[in-house]
């Protein structure tokens, strides 16, 4: 009687701990994907690509490939302005996690690795610390898809120095 007790106390530790690293991966992984609410800051590694990339959107030669550039300038009240130019390629936030569509999408910006969903070309960085800050932007479908060319993700990134 005593040994059934044990063993049916170290099936549910067993049971505990395994429901544990399964319930703490899958937070893990909902933190590293869920916050795409406009304009939120998302922490990353640094060492990622542009929007902690999964999947990538390769784009075919025979259609007309999208390109990325930025400009930073800081705003006379406060902040910084950031402008992204791109060629053959649309703005849908109508289409946000919707499906892919070649030349559609979003850009995905990072401030030191936090990551900001952009739907237009203008971001407004109310604030930065003191110090050198590098922004990144890169190209994504509706999906979130990273656009690719040969392999490469389509990005442009920038470093600023904060007095």
């Amino acid at each position: 009687m005593q040994k059934n007790r044990t063993l049916i106390s170290l099936l549910i530790l067993v049971i505990i701990i395994l429901g544990s690293i399964v319930i703490v991966q899958y937070q893990a992984k909902k933190a590293a994907w869920l916050p795409y609410t406009i304009g939120t800051a998302v922490p990353s590694t640094s060492d990622m690509p542009v929007g902690m990339v999964m999947k990538t959107f390769p784009m075919s030669m025979t259609e007309p490939v999208p390109t990325i550039a930025m400009t930073i300038t800081e705003d006379s009240m406060k902040g910084w302005n950031v402008h992204v130019i791109t060629t053959n390629f649309t703005f849908t936030p109508e289409q946000l996690d919707g499906a892919t569509v070649a030349g559609d999408g979003h850009v995905h910006l990072y401030i030191d690795g936090h990551l900001i969903i952009m739907l237009g070309d203008w971001y407004h960085i109310d604030a930065l610390t003191p110090g050198t800050h590098t922004i990144k932007v890169g190209l994504f479908n509706n999906d979130h898809s990273a656009y690719a060319v040969n392999g490469n993700n389509i990005e442009a990134s920038q470093t600023i120095t904060v007095q």
